[in-house]
């Protein structure tokens, strides 16, 4: 950013980095950045550039329940709209802030889903967890800008916090496992 202005000519740089990546690259953007980076990977053909020098772009975005769930799953169908078809997505279910549920249905009979569902390589759930036990050792974990095996092995952490954590992380793990592509 540049005198409060996304700068979309310094994506630049960070493709060049990609570009020369011998593994994979996580671009872990927000919000407030990502319509300009949106707009900035279509209107600069950087998935066919990706593609032809060997990358795979796989693209994340998360479908909460509650009330952002109508906006999440438009969110969705937007990216599948909009990037190209060799671009997959991977999509995570997060049911936080309620089920990921309309009028009855789940999101995999969704209009949305029925129409991309060849474009997910992965649809990964997070656990429903209990907001006062698990949902809270989850948060703290993530606060603290911990992984599942520093939160765990750290001697200051309670054991049923141990446990509790154990049991989301072979949960989550597992569904992750079931993602072609992550």
């Amino acid at each position: 950013m540049e005198d409060g202005e996304i700068r979309p000519s310094n994506f630049d740089v960070l493709f060049d980095i990609i570009a020369a990546a011998q593994s994979d690259v996580v671009i872990d953007n927000g919000a407030s950045s990502f319509v300009a980076l949106s707009h900035y990977l279509i209107s600069q053909q950087v998935p066919a550039r990706l593609k032809n020098m060997g990358h795979e772009l796989v693209i994340h975005t998360a479908i909460t329940g509650g009330q952002a769930l109508a906006d999440t799953v438009n969110g969705f169908q937007e990216l599948a709209g909009q990037f190209p078809e060799d671009v997959l997505l991977c999509v995570w279910l997060n049911p936080y802030w309620g089920k990921i549920e309309y009028e009855g249905k789940e999101f995999e009979q969704m209009r949305a889903y029925q129409n991309h569902h060849a474009r997910v390589s992965g649809l990964v759930r997070i656990p429903s967890l209990n907001k006062d036990t698990f949902g809270r050792d989850f948060s703290d974990m993530l606060r603290a800008r911990l992984t599942f095996a520093e939160a765990i092995a750290m001697p200051d952490t309670p054991i049923i916090v141990r446990q509790r954590l154990t049991m989301i992380q072979r949960e989550l793990f597992g569904n992750m496992a079931n993602a072609r592509v992550l």
